[in-house]
């Protein structure tokens, strides 16, 4: 699904391992770099999420310098490093209404176009770009629970995402509660799967 679009959303029950296979993807594919910065990013979306400072920040006139998020920075990671993909998660993705953190997202989606930070003041000395564009080696999986402190999705979000539903058996369901896990952690692929998995996305 990532391949086909760099947007899935998982959505299903509580407890029924979204979280932790989007995660599991991620690790498996996991690469470091000279610093130790790993290319996936988890992010548990908050319930005040209500415009995209969260996501990209925002300019602080009185430091007069931008004040970055974790989201931004990977994104600025992934475009030094186009050879590999990078995976952001958004856990919980639907705590907040998507249209109002993550609009320019889907609109840089759909259109290519760079998305706006802030307009530099002269004596600003952020190493901040002005603009971002989505980098093509960044993939985003946000998880998704359907209940009543949720907010259902427009089709402009849906539009743009694969969407898998988790229905798991209730005989499964019962049998994870009474059994150990047996994929407790994931061993990264093989030297070259990561690039493989973006030279098929491209």
């Amino acid at each position: 699904s990532l391949l086909a679009k760099p947007f899935v959303i998982l959505t299903g029950n509580s407890g029924t391992g979204k979280t932790r296979i989007s995660t599991q993807f991620a690790e498996y594919l996991e690469k470091n770099d000279d610093n130790e910065k790993t290319n996936h990013l988890l992010i548990p979306v908050g319930a005040d999420w209500t415009d995209n400072t969260k996501i990209l920040g925002f300019y602080n006139p009185l430091k007069k310098e931008y004040q970055s998020t974790p989201v931004l920075d990977f994104i600025l990671l992934a475009e030094q490093n186009p050879d590999i993909p990078f995976f952001l998660i958004l856990d919980e993705m639907n705590l907040s209404h998507v249209e109002r953190y993550f609009s320019d997202f889907l609109s840089a989606m759909e259109s290519g176009e760079p998305i706006p930070l802030y307009k530099k003041d002269t004596d600003c000395e952020s190493s901040i770009p002005e603009e971002i564009v989505l980098p093509n080696n960044l993939f985003v999986t946000g998880t998704v629970n359907i209940d009543e402190t949720t907010y259902m999705f427009s089709p402009k979000v849906l539009d743009r995402a694969n969407v898998i539903e988790f229905k798991p058996e209730m005989s499964d369901v019962l049998e994870n509660l009474v059994s150990s896990s047996e994929n407790a952690s994931i061993n990264p692929a093989e030297p070259g799967v990561a690039e493989g998995f973006m030279k098929l996305a491209n």
